[in-house]
């Protein structure tokens, strides 16, 4: 006998439940579960896992939109998520993740392992914005805070470090014990004084130069969210980066290390340029990326080709070196999936994270935000198999080495051994080789690398909550 399945809405369920309780308080009813029942809605339409939301209770639909959106996610989902204004930001009127412009100290940190093997836990500066308080006060890139405001740093008081009306930060160094070779902390610590945190814009292009060698012109960029401009609607990002490349172009750049270590993605659009701008010439009008999307969407699967209105300021490189970190992801990880059917991409530095997935921007008419994972990002060639990461040739972390440099500089890690492999060597810190060569600059400073590698927890970086790839609205 023929079996006929009906889908009845939960919403249907519970409004006929509350009819059966002997009194009409559907009205009622709707008014309490409305915003779940929206979101709901919204996630069995376009969610690229909608076959895989989790069955949930009557009780469920009577929940907050913050704590009922993540009941929704499928088991493999690390990445959608929903913003809900704070009433700080309807007092402001700032909508969410439109401005990059926060209040801040203006630097940038992980939380890491004693190096000396003690028990407690260090903060190491990662990078510091220019024209911050953070900068004011002499902070520089590698820079272990060891204590703040006298109580040692640990993940209970990391808020201390990203904002506020100031505080005092003791910052230590280390050194090799003369008899046993082993790292201590030098007894003389410093200890300075941040004033109030203010607001600060974060500029993704946070550090650009050539670099001459060898005879060879090296273009380098160290970029750090794929962004527009500062709101919605503004490009200044994106025209700053086609002046960046222009300069690039009368330098009479050969070369290009693109720095991705700090960039978890962004806009998949701001992608499309930057690959335009370093891909062959010849690529240009072709595939870049294709997004797809779940069965129900199958005629909004599109792509997106490389743009040939910014042929002038396109490099025409045929290979690319790309630094990557403890948080490259998403339209950075893009990057090397949709180069690759066009150029060499080298890839010098740690496994990356493994967002092969877009997500679409939702506005509700409730004030939230909601960025579900809609889409898998391909390349040319069909392949999308990054989900575990990429991992590089060379392997180098840059948390195993003391001291660090500035970035930009050229004795700066992972920058020196990018050139090196660049000119043809192996670079000399590789972590998966087990004999590398020689630096072909012995003499040019060294990082030490630490008899303990630390692990890391609490980064400032991922405490921002970076989308995965988001697509144009």
């Amino acid at each position: 006998m023929k079996r006929s399945f009906y889908f009845i809405p939960v919403w249907a369920v519970m409004a006929f439940a509350f009819l059966s309780c002997g009194e009409d308080r559907t009205y009622e009813f709707l008014a309490k579960t409305e915003v779940d029942n929206w979101i709901e809605a919204q996630m069995r339409e376009i969610y690229l896992y909608y076959r895989e939301i989790p069955q949930l209770e009557t009780e469920d639909y009577f929940s907050p939109a913050e704590e009922f959106f993540p009941k929704l996610l499928a088991s493999q989902d690390k990445y959608s998520y929903i913003e809900v204004p704070t009433e700080t930001d309807a007092a402001t009127g700032i909508k969410l993740r439109n401005a990059i412009q926060t209040v801040t100290y203006g630097f940038d940190f992980v939380l890491t392992d004693d190096p000396t093997g003690s028990s407690r836990q260090v903060a190491r500066v990662l990078q510091v914005l220019p024209q911050s308080p953070a900068a004011a006060i002499g902070l520089q890139r590698g820079d272990f805070i060891t204590k703040v405001n006298g109580n040692n740093v640990s993940s209970k008081n990391t808020g201390l470090l990203e904002n506020g009306s100031g505080t005092v930060l003791t910052v230590s160094t280390l050194s090799a014990d003369e008899e046993t070779g082993e790292l201590v902390w030098d007894d003389e610590a410093t200890e300075l004084t941040l004033p109030a945190a203010v607001h600060m814009e974060n500029n993704p292009l946070f550090l650009y130069k050539v670099i001459e060698q060898d005879g060879r012109k090296t273009g380098y960029l160290v970029y750090n969210e794929f962004k527009a401009g500062i709101n919605d609607g503004d490009a200044s990002y994106l025209e700053q980066m086609l002046q960046i490349f222009q300069w690039f172009k009368q330098q009479g750049v050969t070369d290009f290390i693109l720095d991705l270590r700090y960039n978890q993605g962004g806009q998949v659009t701001c992608a499309q340029l930057l690959a335009s701008l370093l891909a062959p010439a010849g690529s240009l009008g072709q595939e870049f990326a294709r997004f797809e999307f779940n069965d129900k969407r199958q005629d909004s699967n599109y792509s997106l080709n490389f743009l040939t209105e910014y042929a002038n300021y396109n490099l025409n490189l045929n290979r690319l070196f790309i630094i990557s970190g403890l948080y490259t992801a998403s339209a950075s990880e893009m990057m090397v999936n949709c180069l690759r059917p066009y150029m060499t991409v080298n890839l010098l530095g740690t496994k990356t994270l493994g967002k092969n997935v877009a997500m679409t921007r939702i506005d509700s008419p409730y004030g939230f935000v909601m960025y579900p994972v809609t889409s898998t990002v391909l390349n040319k060639e069909g392949q999308s198999d990054y989900a575990n990461g990429f991992t590089p040739e060379y392997i180098i972390s840059e948390l195993n080495y003391y001291p660090w440099y500035e970035l930009g500089d050229p004795n700066e890690l992972l920058l020196k051994n990018a050139l090196q492999w660049m000119a043809g060597g192996v670079p000399s810190d590789a972590e998966n080789v087990s004999e590398p060569e020689e630096p072909e600059t012995p003499e040019s400073p060294a990082s030490l690398r630490l008899p303990r590698k630390p692990a890391f927890g609490y980064s400032s970086i991922l405490g921002k909550k970076a989308p995965a790839a988001i697509l144009p609205e």
